[in-house]
């Protein structure tokens, strides 16, 4: 609006000099007025089109032909001035496709750029000759002076408008710069303190750990020692009949095995405690890779759990793969848990039929069974054989679960076997795990 502004000055002064010098609103000025209102609209919302290229030359050039234009010529000046910052204002787009043109229509763009920038001057020199032919009348040469000098000044004031696009569009390309740099730097920020806070707590659950192995090798095995000590010297007290003695090694016994079970639920809770639940659910989930041909994928979605939940699942995966890999066809494994806010879940999904060699597929082709009896049959001797198996088994698993309250369901599904455990959170495994991520 301030270049509108500037451009409706200089077309009311030129209105005003030429009502002035002639007395009379010839066609010749309306059309010259016409033409410069065009120019400054054009101007304004498309500068780098080639409609404002042509209304300027146009002017420029019947102003040499029609003397009533020359007090138009300003706004042209002007437009012409504003001409360079197109390519650092809103008309960027311009310089963005004169890069991708061809090199002749390159040259030939920055050629009439240049011409219609200073056609301008055309009109100033068609003045002074002007004058010079007119010497009878002596106000000639300083209308043409005033003529000059109102053009210089058009041209200037668009220098200045171009130059405050200019600079507004590098402050503005200062400011997104200085904003990207901020937004870097707290990604940094944020990613460096990620990684002290995860080096921490890995060198807090380390020095845990260290610290209840410390105990159970040292303090431990010295206890037992003191123990075992006491038991001899109390039968050694019974058999030389000295009772008095006897009920004092007895109480010595009695003593240090209370240090002895305290020492041991310290370094049990200690161990707890520096129980990393994402290291240990990973160890379990890929203790079986390079020595079988199951790809394991996981999905964890617990960040920390209580050890004793920790356990059951970490065991659960254990026994699973085991049972997966010994008793299946199976070549995809998907485990995956998930932090609810009444209860943890595990849930363990393979692709596998039961025989590695086919043989209980193809009998079940040969007798004319369904799909659906196969599946059952193939279900049920699978499961009877992890049972009988070795380990904790399917029966162990349950077991697990029930002991903290919860639930697990060992069978097939979608021709395959899936084996999901649900653990609630109670009031102390809930207050456990709050505590545990907050010493951590």
């Amino acid at each position: 609006m301030l270049r509108l502004m500037f451009q409706a000055i200089f077309l009311a002064f030129a209105l005003i000099a030429n009502l002035y010098m002639t007395g009379d609103a010839s066609a010749e000025l309306v059309c010259g007025t016409l033409l410069a209102i065009c120019c400054a609209a054009v101007g304004e919302y498309a500068r780098s089109s080639v409609w404002n290229a042509a209304l300027l030359l146009v002017l420029d050039c019947g102003a040499c032909i029609m003397p009533s234009w020359c007090a138009m010529v300003p706004i042209a000046a002007y437009n012409a001035a504003m001409l360079p910052a197109a390519s650092h204002g809103a008309d960027r787009q311009y310089a963005i496709q004169r890069q991708q043109a061809s090199r002749p229509h390159h040259v030939l763009s920055r050629i009439i750029r240049i011409v219609v920038r200073w056609a301008w001057l055309a009109p100033a020199v068609a003045a002074i000759l002007r004058c010079h032919g007119a010497s009878t009348n002596e106000n000639s040469p300083m209308v043409a002076a005033l003529l000059i000098l109102y053009m210089i000044l058009g041209f200037a004031v668009g220098m200045l408008c171009a130059r405050n696009i200019e600079l507004a569009w590098q402050n503005k390309r200062l400011q997104d710069s200085r904003r990207d740099q901020i937004r870097r730097l707290r990604s940094q920020l944020a990613e460096s303190e990620e990684d002290r806070a995860a080096s921490v707590r890995a060198a807090t659950l380390a020095e845990r750990t260290r610290i209840a192995r410390e105990i159970h090798d040292n303090v431990g095995h010295m206890l037992t020692r003191a123990i075992m000590q006491s038991e001899a010297s109390q039968v050694m007290a019974q058999v030389s009949g000295q009772e008095q003695a006897a009920q004092g090694f007895a109480q010595i016994r009695d003593t240090v095995g209370e240090a002895m079970t305290l020492v041991r639920g310290a370094v049990h809770d200690l161990k707890d405690e520096g129980t990393d639940f994402v290291a240990q659910i990973e160890a379990s989930a890929h203790g079986f890779d390079g020595s079988s041909g199951v790809k394991v994928m996981l999905s964890n979605g617990i960040d920390a759990a209580p050890a004793a939940v920790s356990r059951c699942f970490a065991t659960t995966i254990r026994e699973a793969l085991n049972n997966t890999i010994r008793h299946s066809m199976a070549r995809n494994v998907d485990i995956v848990l998930r932090d609810f806010p009444a209860l943890w879940q595990l849930r363990i999904q393979d692709d596998g039929a039961l025989w590695s060699d086919g043989s209980q597929e193809s009998d079940a082709s040969m007798m004319g069974e369904t799909s659906v009896l196969i599946h059952q049959f193939r279900s049920a001797v699978r499961k009877e054989a992890m049972q009988g198996d070795t380990g904790i088994g399917l029966a162990d698993i349950e077991e697990r679960a029930r002991a903290l309250g919860g639930t697990a369901v060992c069978g097939p599904y979608h021709e395959g076997w899936r084996v999901f455990v649900s653990i609630p959170k109670t009031d102390d495994s809930t207050a456990t795990h709050m505590a545990t991520k907050e010493n951590v």
